[in-house]
């Protein structure tokens, strides 16, 4: 269902609508990024008023159609919805050309943008203003709207983390989008005496609590059925998981967010590929290469550390000042598109 803001009457800012609230997708890198985006709106004079979730047909949902008739500016977080012109991605890009929209100005924001079809090209030219989450995703818009495109880092990396000056012990194993990705990373979890499995997913329902549900969903969820399971954690916030990750030796998933994540904390990692080049895309732009994706034969021969070396730690530090930096700009011609300074 649409998400409706606390709206306050008296105020003459700028009303914002989001579109794409990855925040109820029960990911924590998804609910950091609509966190630090909100916030970010807020604090360049921006008043949220709607949001309307992922995967939402928001088509058919006429008050959330009422709250957009009423923006004066709408924010389209694109994350990684918009490649091989998957229709959710199309369902994004339509509200160019809803009615409801009358002349309010566009922004598509922290967008993946990969082999998606021409027949998008005229929809992106909608958009008053359009930024990438990486700079291949930036060249491909920009090519397809005839526009100007910024890139910046994913907006997980904007803000800083607490909690890195841990003592780490150990590997934590992720999760992936795809299913032959999670059975690889369940059997390198298997390889571990001290691997613990935290996947980005996280279920808050108490059922969970039972040990027996756990090892259940382990089973189902990553398609292999061990006679014993790993310690299976999963923490309720993003303060908690970003912990996690700041304790372990090495982090090995399958996640686009549990890479930036894992970048934020300075904890070292390997990464498998996912269903679109997006991890690819970011340590490339990081200044990190490919050395740290792997695939199933790597992950077979992995030891339980792989330090960063100074170089790329320089590299991902001077990425973090980049993405915070580079925010900021964004948000504030976010506001300017509603008369904001």
């Amino acid at each position: 269902k649409v998400i409706h803001k606390h709206e306050n009457i008296m105020s003459q800012n700028p009303k914002v609508v989001i579109f794409n609230d990855t925040s109820t997708r029960y990911h924590h890198g998804c609910a950091r990024v609509m966190r630090l985006l909100c916030a970010g709106l807020e604090r360049h004079g921006l008043e949220i008023i709607a949001s309307s979730p992922a995967r939402h047909e928001w088509e058919k949902d006429a008050a959330f159609l009422a709250e957009l008739a009423r923006a004066d500016i709408i924010v389209i977080n694109g994350e990684g919805t918009l490649h091989h012109g998957k229709p959710a991605g199309e369902a994004l890009l339509r509200v160019t050309q809803h009615p409801a929209r009358g002349t309010t100005p566009f922004a598509l924001i922290n967008a993946l943008y990969q082999d998606n079809p021409d027949s998008w090209n005229e929809m992106l030219q909608a958009c008053a203003l359009l930024s990438a989450r990486d700079s291949e995703s930036a060249a491909a818009m920009q090519a397809a709207s005839g526009q100007d495109v910024r890139w910046l880092p994913d907006l997980s990396l904007s803000a800083p983390a607490e909690g890195r000056e841990q003592a780490r012990k150990g590997v934590i194993v992720g999760d992936s989008v795809k299913l032959s990705a999670r059975k690889v990373l369940a059997m390198t979890a298997a390889r571990f005496t001290d691997a613990r499995f935290v996947p980005t997913k996280t279920l808050q329902s108490k059922i969970w609590n039972s040990a027996i549900m756990r090892g259940l969903l382990y089973r189902i969820y990553n398609g292999v059925f061990p006679l014993h399971t790993p310690p299976f954690l999963m923490p309720a916030t993003e303060e908690a998981y970003l912990k996690e990750i700041a304790a372990t030796h090495l982090h090995i998933t399958g996640r686009f967010h549990a890479v930036c994540l894992s970048m934020l904390v300075e904890t070292p990692f390997l990464a498998l590929s996912s269903n679109a080049s997006k991890i690819e895309r970011l340590l490339t732009d990081a200044g990190l290469g490919k050395s740290r994706m792997a695939d199933p034969a790597r992950l077979k021969q992995a030891s339980p550390e792989a330090p960063f070396s100074g170089d790329e730690l320089t590299a991902i530090r001077a990425f973090r000042q980049m993405a915070s930096e580079r925010a900021e700009i964004l948000f504030a011609d976010i506001a300017a598109l509603g008369g904001q300074s």
